[in-house]
């Protein structure tokens, strides 16, 4: 028997995905649950996930709306126990819009990565780790942030200098 994972099984939509060319409204926690990031931390999340040898699932890209969003899709019951600042736990009693197979590009929702297959999901403790390292980035890297004030002082005289 192929896995699911197999390239047999990639090329046939999992029974979850939309029939046709439209986007439908589906309910998490019965073949899976999302969790949804803002987009940046999200896209820094993949990249880090792929540098280090980690599957990456299936993810939505939704970059309408004033904060464009990612939802991961990650197996059922991940979202029961999840607690992580920045994002959205979606499982039971929750629905996710899901574009179909054919919409993996703007304008508009769409797959940022496809399913690979009908069960594979990114995992829960990678993508934790991944979003929790991709918000610590991001928070060093802001404006007014410590680690970048003592870049602006370092630039102003060259040399790393104290910021108290």
């Amino acid at each position: 028997m192929m896995s699911d994972a197999s390239s047999g099984a990639a090329a046939q939509p999992p029974r979850w995905m939309p029939a046709g060319d439209e986007s439908d409204l589906c309910p998490a926690g019965e073949w899976w649950d999302a969790i949804r990031v803002r987009e940046a931390i999200g896209l820094r999340a993949i990249e880090l996930l792929e540098e280090a040898g980690h599957a990456v699932g299936p993810v939505i890209l939704n970059h309408e709306g004033l904060e464009p969003r990612l939802y991961f899709l990650v197996p059922v019951g991940v979202a029961s126990n999840w607690n992580e600042p920045g994002t959205v736990a979606l499982g039971r009693t929750c629905h996710v819009v899901i574009p179909p197979m054919s919409k993996t590009s703007p304008p508009g929702l769409h797959w940022y990565n496809l399913p690979p297959g009908p069960r594979v999901f990114s995992e829960r403790e990678p993508l934790r780790r991944a979003l929790i390292k991709a918000r610590r980035e991001q928070r060093d890297s802001a404006p007014g942030s410590p680690s970048e004030k003592a870049e602006r002082a370092a630039d102003a005289s060259g040399f790393p200098t104290s910021i108290g």
